[in-house]
C-alpha cells in the first residue's frame, strides 16, 4: 500500500484534484457482501485474478469503457492482462529462493532441484494450498514436468510430488513474510517466495538469492464494483496507473513488473533486471493460469475448491 500511496494515488490526486480513499484490502468477500446488499462504497479495487473471475461470473464488476482511457497509453499495456471488467495493475513472482549460507557455491536452478533433496539438503517452505499462488505448479515441475507441460495441472501427480518432499518443508507458509524470514532465521535453506521481497532484503544486506527460471507469475487487476459511485473517476484513476511513468515510479520503489512496456524504458538496467517481465526474465516465468484454476468440473466445483478439499485432507495424514 505505502508503495502504490506513493506511485499512484498521491501523484494521480495532485495531477487531477481528485482526493483518493483508501480503505481496507478488497478481499472477494467484502465486494461481493457490498454489491448484495447494494451499498456499494468503493469505487476501484485492487484483485487477483481468481477473484476477478469470481466476481465477474457473479455480475459483480463494471464494464470498462475503454474509449475513456486515452488509446496510446492502452496500447502500450500487455494485451494479456487487458479484459472486459478489469486490467493489470502489475506482475508479481514468487521464485525459488535460497541461503547463500547454506548453498555458497552451487545453488538450486529449477523445481526438480528443490526437491532434490541430495544434492541440495536442507528444510524447504513451501506455500500452503490455500495461498494465492499455491505449491501445485512448482510440485509438478518438480517432478519432472516441463513448464510448458504444467497445464492443465494433474492436482494429483501435484500431491504425490508433495508427498515426496513433505518431510523436508519445515512449515507450509500461510503469509508473504513467512518464507523471507525463514531464510534469514536458517529455519529454511529453500523457500518459494515473493521475488520483490527477496529483492528488497537482498538490497540490505542479507545473505539471500532467488532465480528467476520456473518462477511462479501472476498479476493484479484494477476492477470497478457493480454500481460504484464514481465510476468515471475510477476510470480516469486506472488511466493514470496505466501509464508508463507510473509502472516505472512503482517499480522503482517496490521491485514489480509493470504492465507497459514502456515502462522498462524509463527505468535503470539494473532495476529492470530484478523485475518479472522484463524482457531479460519474461521467457522464464511460469504465468499461473488463473482461468484453469476457475474452471468447473461436472460435480459444479472449481479447481480451487477441489485444490483446498486435497490440501485439507494432505495436511491431516
Amino acid at each position: 500500500m505505502d508503495a502504490q500511496r506513493a506511485a499512484f494515488f498521491k501523484p494521480f490526486s495532485d495531477a487531477t484534484g481528485i482526493e483518493v480513499v483508501e480503505t481496507t484490502t478488497p478481499e472477494f468477500a467484502k465486494i461481493r457482501a457490498m454489491v448484495e446488499s447494494g451499498n456499494t462504497e468503493w469505487d476501484v479495487v485492487n484483485i487477483v485474478p481468481s477473484d476477478y473471475l469470481a466476481l465477474t461470473e457473479l455480475d459483480m464488476l463494471e464494464k470498462f469503457d475503454y474509449n475513456m482511457i486515452d488509446s496510446k497509453i492502452l496500447d502500450g499495456v500487455d494485451p494479456a492482462v487487458i479484459f472486459d471488467y478489469g486490467i493489470g495493475n502489475d506482475f508479481y513472482s514468487e521464485a525459488i529462493a535460497y541461503s547463500k549460507k547454506a548453498f555458497p557455491n552451487e545453488a538450486p536452478k529449477s523445481w526438480v532441484d528443490v526437491w532434490d533433496t541430495e544434492k541440495f539438503p536442507g528444510p524447504r517452505m513451501l506455500y500452503s494450498a490455500e495461498w494465492v499462488i499455491r505449491p501445485n505448479e512448482g510440485a509438478i515441475m518438480g517432478s519432472g514436468v516441463p513448464a510448458d507441460g504444467v497445464y492443465p495441472l494433474n492436482l494429483d501427480a501435484s500431491y504425490d510430488a508433495l508427498g515426496n518432499i513433505r518431510e523436508n518443508v519445515a512449515k507450509w507458509a500461510t503469509s508473504a513474510a513467512m518464507p523471507v524470514q525463514a531464510l534469514v532465521d536458517g529455519e529454511a535453506v529453500i523457500a518459494q517466495a515473493p521475488a520483490n521481497r527477496i529483492q528488497n532484503i537482498k538490497e540490505q544486506g542479507a545473505e539471500v538469492d532467488y532465480i528467476w527460471n520456473q518462477a511462479l507469475t501472476q498479476y493484479d487487476l484494477w476492477s470497478i464494483p457493480k454500481n460504484a459511485p464514481n465510476y468515471e473517476n475510477a476510470m480516469k484513476f486506472i488511466e493514470y496507473c496505466s501509464r508508463p511513468e507510473a509502472g516505472a515510479a512503482l517499480a522503482m520503489i517496490q521491485p514489480v513488473g509493470p504492465v507497459t512496456a514502456a515502462s522498462f524504458d524509463l527505468l535503470p538496467p539494473e532495476r529492470a533486471a530484478v523485475l518479472p517481465r522484463s524482457p531479460e526474465n519474461a521467457d522464464k516465468l511460469v504465468i499461473i493460469d488463473s482461468a484453469w484454476w476457475a474452471q468447473k468440473g461436472d460435480d459444479g466445483k472449481t479447481n480451487i475448491e477441489k485444490n483446498v478439499e486435497m490440501w485439507n485432507r494432505f495436511v491431516l495424514l
